[in-house]
């Protein structure tokens, strides 16, 4: 029986070695050229979009050169020119092209001043009471 067994097992690695190899039909997309090709196709100048998009001009030429962009730098490049990225590369996290409606100013006074920093103080504290709950929770679950 053993060596019936080896025999069989000889017989389906031999078949599984000779098998070719399936293919993926999905291509790589070089994320520098999807982004010159999108940032041609508005018509804007390169060091306008990279201005927009927080970069300098010499960033941008890298940028297009890099097979391997980061996404987050595709998205404010995208926003920018508004162009969605996530077309070309589905496993991109989705992002809106509309700014925010509200536009945060400087403050016009000592008291106006003291008063957002108290206000944006207790959003941070109310955040990081929430982050220290999650993760006793997680903590207490893996317990």
């Amino acid at each position: 029986m053993y060596k019936m067994y080896n025999q069989s097992l000889l017989f389906y690695t031999q078949y599984l070695i000779s098998l070719t190899p399936v293919k993926s039909k999905r291509t790589h997309i070089h994320r520098g050229q999807a982004l010159a090709a999108a940032v041609e196709i508005t018509g804007l100048g390169k060091e306008e979009v990279a201005s927009k998009a927080g970069y300098s001009r010499s960033a941008y030429y890298k940028h297009i050169e890099n097979p391997q962009l980061e996404y987050h730098i595709l998205i404010a490049y995208g926003r920018a020119i508004g162009h969605d990225f996530t077309e070309e590369f589905p496993d991109m996290p989705r992002y809106s092209l509309e700014e925010p409606e509200e536009k945060y100013a400087p403050p016009q006074n000592l008291a106006e001043a003291i008063r957002l920093s108290e206000l944006w103080k207790d959003k941070y504290l109310e955040l990081l009471e929430k982050y220290n709950r999650l993760i006793e929770e997680r903590l207490s679950k893996k317990s």
